[in-house]
């Protein structure tokens, strides 16, 4: 037992980490690339830079007070998480915010972009963003923002999703962006949000499911490990091996990639005479818990 708090408290230390570095490479991507490029990313730190605007003019002008903007946006959908999700997923996010807002208010934003080409700098700059939130993703934390509305929303409303609440809100805010500057300024904030996208895809394990197949002589201990370790179901087939005639199990289990890399490293122990073929699965429906964080 006492191993295993231990191992949990590594874990914590871990993901704690993970996630101060996933703060601090989407600041950077954010405060180096993004706003000296005239840019405006989406969910609500984009709409922290729009009501900044209001800045213009008063005593607020010369300060950078987009962190703190992004900070009060957070309270009244912190306060909804608390009640809707509980405690322990909201600390977490709490956590990120905080941390997230002092990061945007005092990180330097330089006054010209680092990188003169603005499509270049697009791309990096919705690259590190991407960065940050996928590596957020892996360390189990949350930014908040729209990720805490789409899962209260998709708690009540079945047909809704996080994908669904995060893109109405970036329509909102790439529309104001095309209206009240120009569509090019729309344009590049869209390519940096997608760039953005497709790298939290690449780096963000437990959004893809595989498919495992476990050819085994030990069924049992695997099945128990694949149920008391990442909480997955497995199917156990029998078999006959071709050449050698002797009786083979067949384990098969679906689960994300993250959740199979934590098999891989553990298979070798469980079985050493064990192999495994792994394969994506496109699709899977009906009763599959998908776990994003």
């Amino acid at each position: 037992m006492f191993d295993n708090e231990r191992g949990s408290f590594r874990s914590g230390i871990t993901n704690f980490s993970i996630c101060c570095l996933a703060s601090l490479i989407y600041c950077l991507g954010i405060n180096f690339f993004i706003l000296p490029g005239g840019l405006y990313s989406g969910g609500f730190t984009g709409i922290s830079q729009l009501l900044s605007l209001f800045a213009k003019g008063t005593r607020l002008e010369p300060y950078n007070i987009k962190g703190a903007i992004y900070f009060i946006l957070n309270i009244p959908i912190m306060i909804l998480g608390w009640r809707v999700l509980g405690s322990k997923p909201m600390l977490k996010a709490g956590f990120t915010i905080l941390l997230e807002s002092a990061l945007m208010s005092f990180l330097p934003i330089p006054n010209e972009p680092i990188i003169s080409d603005t499509l270049t700098n697009t791309i990096v700059g919705g690259f590190f963003e991407g960065v940050g939130c996928g590596l957020l993703y892996i360390g189990f934390g949350s930014g908040g923002g729209t990720d805490t509305i789409g899962i209260v929303l998709s708690r009540k409303f079945h047909s809704l999703s996080i994908g669904k609440v995060s893109l109405a809100i970036n329509i909102v805010v790439y529309a104001v962006c095309a209206i009240v500057f120009n569509p090019e300024v729309a344009v590049y904030s869209i390519i940096a949000a997608f760039c953005c996208s497709l790298v939290i895809d690449k780096i963000h394990l437990q959004n893809r499911a595989v498919t495992v197949n476990v050819f085994t002589n030990r069924d049992r201990e695997i099945g128990d490990w694949i149920r008391d370790n990442i909480n997955r179901s497995a199917t156990v087939f029998t078999g006959t091996g071709v050449y050698s005639g002797a009786e083979r199990k067949l384990v098969i289990s679906v689960m994300s990639e993250y959740e199979y890399y934590r098999l891989k490293r553990t298979l070798p122990d469980l079985d050493p005479t064990a192999f495994a073929n792994v394969y994506p699965s496109s699709a899977v429906l009906g009763d599959f818990e998908k776990r994003l964080s």
